[in-house]
């Protein structure tokens, strides 16, 4: 949670649909989500039709790759919002993003990436 409320050192913290939808899978109401997550202004963004397609072209590299999952992954959503929208993401862990997303801004625990 502190990352959440470091990152806003790089911009405003922005929550797309697809990873409020992650994230609601985890909790028991909407309402508690709300509350774990009111700590931080939370700007709420659609997913952008633009980003529509380089999810897809990611997916496919994923699946060239030998990715075995035969549906779109909600990573590869969240990377091409960002990425189109000109965000920076916050993860733990950027290897996944930055080999399907190469021009990302990533911000770690550790700083940008």
């Amino acid at each position: 949670m502190a990352e959440i409320a470091d990152a806003t050192e790089f911009g405003p913290a922005i929550m797309s649909d697809v990873v409020w939808a992650e994230l609601g899978a985890g909790s028991e109401t909407e309402n508690d989500l709300e509350q774990v997550y009111g700590f931080v202004a939370i700007r709420r963004e659609a997913f952008p039709f633009p980003a529509a397609y380089p999810a897809g072209e990611a997916y496919c590299f994923y699946r060239q790759r030998g990715g075995r999952r035969e549906r779109m992954l909600p990573d590869f959503l969240i990377g091409a919002h960002a990425l189109v929208g000109g965000h920076c993401l916050l993860k733990r862990d950027p290897a996944r993003y930055r080999n399907y997303f190469p021009g990302l801004k990533i911000v770690t625990s550790e700083g940008t990436a």
